[in-house]
């Protein structure tokens, strides 16, 4: 028989915490800022065990870390595992693209194509970074469903605590979304045009966009959304 009031707890423990783990993802709560119990039990109005159970998750995602006899504070971006996350994603996401290309077919090139016009729709109005980056994941995931990659393509995502951050604020900072629709128009060409020699160099460009485009910023303004390991 299912305890209700355990079900309920644990549902309450699993809705807060994907609540608090997109805030953190979305860059809404920054690298560094203190997360307490109190204040989780207060924001969401819920008791100190599933405060504690939420926090404990985050922990586990290395999303959070705790100073003993301190407080809880959300763990800064190691640049080094970037640089090391983004190599993999080259790697990986070449050798996807060159297998897209082999099985390619009509339904997934319109799939592609459809993605970019969402894409430019939303360049043309008001929008969220977070619905701009939604889009971006899912024009990627694509090629990733279409070579039945799909477990690849979760276990790079759950592995990317550190990137997706760092991905968003690219996003927020640089705003240079026409600068991403233009290189996705143009790995959308390698691929209904079947350009294999010209794969690996596009997509090292575009995944290594974001130190690009941030630049400087990365050792300065930002500095302190970062592990001091420069």
């Amino acid at each position: 028989m299912i305890n209700n009031k355990s079900y309920r707890a644990n549902t309450i423990v699993e809705e807060v915490y994907e609540h608090l783990k997109s805030d953190i993802l979305n860059l809404i709560i920054k690298p560094g800022q203190m997360i307490t119990e109190q204040e989780v039990c207060e924001k969401y109005n819920i008791s100190r065990t599933p405060s504690r159970d939420v926090i404990s998750k985050l922990r586990s995602d290395d999303l959070v870390f705790a100073i003993p006899y301190k407080a809880n504070y959300v763990s800064l971006l190691n640049f080094s595992n970037i640089s090391q996350l983004i190599y993999m994603r080259i790697a990986i996401e070449t050798m996807v693209i060159r297998d897209a290309i082999k099985i390619m077919n009509k339904k997934t090139l319109e799939e592609l194509k459809y993605n970019l016009r969402q894409q430019e729709i939303l360049l043309e109005d008001d929008f969220t970074p977070e619905e701009f980056y939604k889009l971006d994941s899912k024009f990627h995931k694509i090629w990733f469903g279409a070579t039945d990659k799909l477990i690849v393509w979760e276990q790079i995502q759950k592995s990317q605590v550190h990137y997706t951050r760092f991905r968003m604020l690219d996003i927020v900072v640089a705003k240079d979304f026409i600068a991403i629709y233009e290189e996705h128009k143009k790995l959308l060409d390698i691929i209904e045009h079947k350009k294999i020699d010209e794969i690996e160099y596009l997509v090292t460009m575009h995944l290594n966009g974001g130190i690009r485009r941030l630049g400087d910023k990365i050792h300065s303004e930002f500095a302190n959304y970062f592990v001091d390991e420069f």
